[in-house]
């Protein structure tokens, strides 16, 4: 126990360890600590371990020869809120994935609108499809042997996971409010 304890402490944290720290790692010298740090500062942190390939000078054995002293901790790199909020918000309104599953979604409100069809459950089902597909993504970068790593791959997952689960549902729940109050209109 006193040992996992003390290997506890020797984590280096990528998002936040100093210069000294990174220096402790194997293969990593002076230069390749601070592109560490640079590359840190510029893209708010690192999201996952894997994210280090990114960094010039570093490979994927050096990554795999430091995997179990690596850890990811809060990023402590402040910025204004607003600005971060709106970034992640565009990152999940922008990836690939979630642009198909909204492109789906609407082509399918587009032809509910205009051929008069209920294509609602369709589009609920394209939703939760997302949600399927985002857990998937999810899950494929899960390690069980580094579940503190490997949080933040399953995170990225389940943001698209919910995404498209509430445009789904706000779609299919829109289109029916909407024909709702046209047909009682219409009634009238």
């Amino acid at each position: 126990m006193l040992l996992t304890v003390s290997s506890l402490f020797s984590l280096v944290d990528l998002n936040n360890a100093t210069t000294k720290e990174l220096l402790e790692l194997n293969g990593i010298g002076k230069a390749k600590a601070k592109k560490i740090i640079n590359y840190r500062n510029e893209n708010l942190c690192f999201k996952s371990i894997s994210e280090l390939a990114r960094v010039e000078g570093i490979s994927k054995q050096i990554i795999s020869e430091n995997s179990t002293e690596l850890t990811l901790g809060i990023c402590s790199i402040v910025k204004e809120k607003e600005a971060l909020s709106l970034s992640e918000f565009t990152d999940v309104l922008f990836d690939p994935i979630n642009i198909i599953f909204v492109i789906i979604i609407s082509i399918l409100a587009f032809l509910d609108v205009k051929t008069g069809k209920d294509f609602k459950g369709q589009i609920v089902s394209v939703g939760v499809l997302g949600t399927f597909v985002g857990i998937f993504i999810g899950l494929q970068g899960f390690n069980p042997a580094d579940i503190v790593n490997s949080v933040n791959e399953i995170l990225v997952g389940l943001k698209t996971a919910f995404f498209t689960s509430i445009v789904g549902m706000g779609v299919a729940t829109i289109l029916s409010i909407t024909q709702t109050l046209k047909g009682n209109t219409e009634n009238k």
